[in-house]
């Protein structure tokens, strides 16, 4: 009888509301992945996005990167590359520790502390999803190294 109320009032309470895996994921990079992935051929439109999906009729890549922190972790991160780059929500680690779901930046010149200008969620060795530039979508593609003058900076943001 106590076993059949607490369970009635964990799933009440939503606690048991979710299977254990979806809650692990949800928790983990890959949900981050997951929930970029789910945007995959949404137009990029410079200026959209955020955490409650598109806007403008696209996302760009930091609207992208905020909207899937938003929906995987239930947090809201800051909507600029540089903002997101410097945040203290996130843990700096090493750009070649990257896991599933850390982000990727790119700065103008380099210049990593004054000019991060892009971001990317890291998929797997030598795979990111992002929102690139005007003309594309959300898509996977190759890590870049190098793009328009701008170079990978050598730290990857953990917002899980």
């Amino acid at each position: 009888m106590k076993v059949a109320i607490v369970s009635m009032l964990l799933a009440a309470s939503g606690v048991l509301a979710a299977p254990a895996d979806e809650m692990l994921e949800k928790r983990s990079g890959p949900g981050i992945v997951k929930a970029a992935d789910s945007q995959i051929g949404v137009d990029y439109v410079y200026g959209g996005g955020g955490c409650k999906g598109p806007s403008k009729g696209g996302f760009d890549c930091s609207g992208l990167t905020q909207y899937s922190v938003c929906k995987a972790q239930g947090k809201t991160i800051p909507r600029t590359a540089q903002e997101q780059y410097h945040s203290s929500m996130g843990k700096r680690i090493p750009r070649g520790e990257a896991k599933p779901g850390d982000m990727l930046f790119w700065a103008t010149g380099g210049d990593c502390k004054n000019k991060v200008a892009h971001v990317g969620i890291f998929v797997k060795a030598g795979t990111m999803v992002n929102a690139a530039h005007t003309g594309t979508k959300v898509r996977q593609q190759a890590i870049w190294t190098s793009y328009g003058g701008e170079s990978i900076c050598p730290d990857a943001v953990r917002f899980w």
